[in-house]
């Protein structure tokens, strides 16, 4: 990463994230955030994997905030499985998303365009099968190349694919275990994102208070012993509000 990707990434991930949400790292996830640096900086062949619960339009900037506490020298590449209805320029939405790519990609942040689950046999979008899965096809071999380059990689993505309506927690799909076995040895670190009172799910919520917890780090040193996604989903839901542990509770 460049000196200019990494100033435009503090600047707009750290500094605007403060200036606006303020967010409040709770009790003790600031030391297992401190952990998790220690570890990355002392063990180097290691990526990592930081997935989250998807509430709100802003929640992806708080991500990378965190990600630049895991990794604050800029040294592991940071990778994000994005919609690829965002890059649907046939839509208004869809070429305002696109823009909104480009400032990630300028934030030395790269982004892999990927077709959910939901979307399929979804009129809305109208994706077909093989869509999807050459859109996988395309996330699985970037992964691959990222680790036969032996290049640290940050994974940030959220498992459930798409802002949760009622603020509680979804059923996920497989893809941050699929990143973890392509890249082993990798952390996986959940992020728990929650606001103080009701939020907007189609707002920016700018003043409004928000809370960040971080819940029980996975450790997983080669591709043939992987945790479930039930198992990381329970630690990512134990770090969340009773009220918001939906069908992880």
């Amino acid at each position: 990463m460049t000196r200019v990707e990494d100033g435009n990434r503090k600047f707009l991930f750290d500094g605007i994230t403060e200036l606006f949400y303020s967010p409040e790292i709770m009790s003790g996830a600031k030391e297992k955030i401190e952990m998790v640096r220690e570890f990355l900086e002392e063990n180097p062949e290691y990526s990592f994997v930081l997935y989250f619960n998807h509430i709100s339009f802003n929640d992806p900037a708080v991500l990378v905030h965190v990600a630049n506490l895991l990794n604050p020298k800029g040294e592991w590449h940071l990778l994000v499985p994005m919609s690829y209805s965002h890059v649907d320029t046939k839509s208004v939405k869809g070429f305002l998303s696109s823009l909104g790519m480009n400032v990630v990609k300028a934030c030395g942040i790269e982004a892999i365009p990927v077709v959910q689950t939901y979307q399929l046999n979804n009129p809305r979008y109208g994706y077909t099968a093989e869509e999807a899965r050459q859109t996988y096809v395309n996330y699985v071999h970037r992964l691959k190349e990222l680790k036969r380059s032996n290049t640290p990689t940050g994974v940030l993505i959220s498992p459930e694919g798409h802002r949760s309506d009622t603020g509680k927690m979804m059923v996920a799909e497989s893809g941050m275990v699929a990143a973890g076995r392509l890249l082993a040895p990798v952390v996986y670190v959940p992020l728990a994102v929650s606001y103080e009172g009701k939020f907007k799910r189609d707002g920016i919520n700018i003043g409004k208070k928000m809370w960040i917890n971080i819940g029980e780090v996975t450790v997983q040193e080669n591709p043939r012993e992987y945790p479930s996604v039930e198992e990381l989903m329970k630690k990512l839901a134990v770090a969340l509000p009773e009220e918001m542990r939906g069908v992880w509770g």
